[in-house]
């Protein structure tokens, strides 16, 4: 990814959206190692008064988060807007969003998928964090989403199967993104 933490703004940074909000200590850790703010902050983690809360929040002015999270499924239609935005712009920049399995569940997800691939949107890549698990219990006994490679595949998508935990993977799968072209990427990381 291209980021500049001396230049939180910089015009032509890549974009990573956090969508899986919840995860965001994990965020907050890389943030602070990158640089983007000191790692005694990390310290204040869900305290009042802190910029690292529950879930990452913009209007805390933290360096490093592009949106606020809260509710599941936006994070992938933000990132398609933003993606939109670049192309129109005749921009570089790339847009990350990382999602959960039973985030997927949701119908603003399937809107968002429909239209990246619609829009071409080879700037674009969704990461599905495939744990089987969400809050309520395990995805496929809330609302199965399987097979969830071949539902992208039929949008139009260029899709990705890797095991999550293993790094040179998931570094092929970035790599493959990124000459993917006329079509955005979804890698579901099996974790």
């Amino acid at each position: 990814m291209k980021i500049n933490p001396k230049d939180v703004n910089d015009q032509n940074r890549d974009y990573f959206i956090l969508s899986k909000g919840h995860v965001c200590p994990v965020l907050y850790a890389v943030l602070a190692r990158l640089g983007y703010f000191n790692s005694d902050e990390l310290r204040t983690l869900r305290k009042a008064g802190s910029r690292l809360q529950g879930h990452p929040a913009k209007d805390k002015e933290l360096p490093g988060i592009e949106i606020s999270t809260g509710s599941l499924g936006y994070g992938l239609s933000i990132g398609a807007g933003i993606a939109v935005g670049m192309k129109q712009s005749k921009k570089n920049n790339r847009i990350y969003v990382l999602m959960g399995d039973g985030e997927q569940q949701e119908g603003s997800i399937w809107e968002a998928v429909m239209s990246a691939a619609h829009f071409k949107l080879d700037n674009l890549c969704a990461i599905v964090d495939d744990n089987g698990l969400q809050i309520d219990g395990a995805t496929k006994d809330i609302m199965n989403v399987d097979p969830l490679a071949d539902k992208y595949r039929a949008f139009g998508w260029s899709v990705i199967e890797i095991d999550g935990h293993n790094l040179e993977a998931v570094d092929k799968a970035y790599s493959q993104f990124k000459t993917e072209k006329g079509k955005p990427t979804a890698i579901i990381a099996k974790t």
